[in-house]
């Protein structure tokens, strides 16, 4: 007689695809569309590092003056390249069958309900601890950051509340690119304290999802609000909180400096798309039984990459959180203006 094995309840064919797929819709920086997949950073062939080759994004020289007696002189456009690096990442979990017992509930079942979130999470982390390193410390000390020229500082201890003035400052650094702000990354407190003044819009999927019908029904303000669907993002109808237009991503994985009354926080307002992701390798799920200790055990790893398109790792491969956040690891690629991200430091008045 057969006997049934844990390991045959959490089967990998179908338990990775799911994993895959929660795991995204967990991710707010995938579902708010600042993170977006590029086949470039596809390093299925191997390596520890991805090339990214580009022009340089504008053109430079004055238009010259035509005469019947000169002729123009040809200009140039410059390569540069980019380069991502792949962080191989794992956990690994195991349950016995006594704890079970004890408990009065499978923990293995339990633990495979909390693998998507776990894996969210921890990509989250490595995206975070990614723009710590391109930004620097927080301040005026991070001078020889990749991206210390699209950072909004106060001089000394000037940070103030997170409010309007920090965002059109953000805005003014990106341009042209103001328009494709997509998303604003901030601390719980920073969080706490817009929702206090009441700064926080929330909306639902019935708002996103914007049609010709709900136009006609009185809707137009959701459409001039988000110019086009962004259905994808919202799976149920929970309420998600937008400031300024931006859909907002709590973390309380960024930067602080400082302690009590006098801490500072960052907070990085995204366009769309300003930063790209790709993988080595697809996430992967395994399963053991250990017959002898009574236990079950389950694995997962994925090989992928999160890169702030601009930007040039020169650090050591598969990095630490500790490694991607170290300014001098990172260098500037693009231009100034052709970067979309930018980072603000506030206060809050939650502290």
């Amino acid at each position: 007689m057969a006997a049934v094995l844990r390991s045959d309840v959490i089967i990998p064919e179908i338990f990775t695809p799911y994993l895959i797929e929660a795991s995204t819709v967990r991710n707010s920086f995938l579902m708010s569309g600042v993170v977006t997949a590029l086949d470039a950073l596809n390093a299925t062939e191997g390596g520890d590092t991805v090339n990214i080759p580009n022009w340089k994004a504008n053109l430079d020289g004055d238009a010259e003056r035509l005469t019947d007696t000169t002729s123009l002189t040809p200009g140039k456009i410059s390569a540069d390249k980019q380069v991502g690096v792949i962080l191989h990442r794992g956990r690994a979990w195991e349950a016995r069958d006594l704890a079970s017992m004890a408990a009065g509930s499978d923990a293995m079942g339990a633990i495979g309900t909390k693998v998507a979130d776990y894996i969210a999470n921890q990509q989250q982390k490595d995206l975070i601890a990614t723009l710590n390193g391109v930004f620097g410390a927080l301040g005026s000390s991070n001078t020889g950051a990749a991206f210390a020229d699209l950072c909004v500082d106060a001089s000394g201890s000037g940070e103030t509340n997170l409010g309007p003035r920090q965002i059109a400052a953000a805005e003014v650094i990106l341009n042209e690119d103001a328009d494709k702000l997509g998303a604003i990354v901030m601390h719980p407190k920073v969080y706490a304290d817009l929702k206090e003044r009441k700064a926080i819009d929330f909306v639902t999927a019935t708002d996103a999802r914007v049609t010709a019908s709900t136009v006609a029904a009185g809707s137009i303000q959701a459409l001039n609000a988000f110019g086009g669907s962004i259905a994808a993002a919202y799976t149920t109808n929970l309420a998600v909180p937008f400031y300024m237009g931006m859909r907002v991503i709590r973390s309380k994985d960024v930067p602080t400096s400082g302690s009590g009354s006098s801490t500072k926080y960052a907070c990085y307002v995204m366009a769309t798309g300003a930063v790209g992701t790709g993988q080595q390798a697809a996430l992967r799920s395994e399963t053991d039984r250990d017959i002898l200790a009574k236990s079950s055990a389950m694995s997962v790893d994925w090989h992928n990459a999160y890169h702030p398109l601009g930007s040039r790792y020169k650090g050591t491969v598969n990095p630490t959180r500790e490694t991607l956040a170290t300014a001098t690891n990172w260098e500037k690629v693009f231009e100034t203006e052709n970067i979309g991200i930018v980072r603000l430091t506030v206060t809050s008045s939650f502290d």
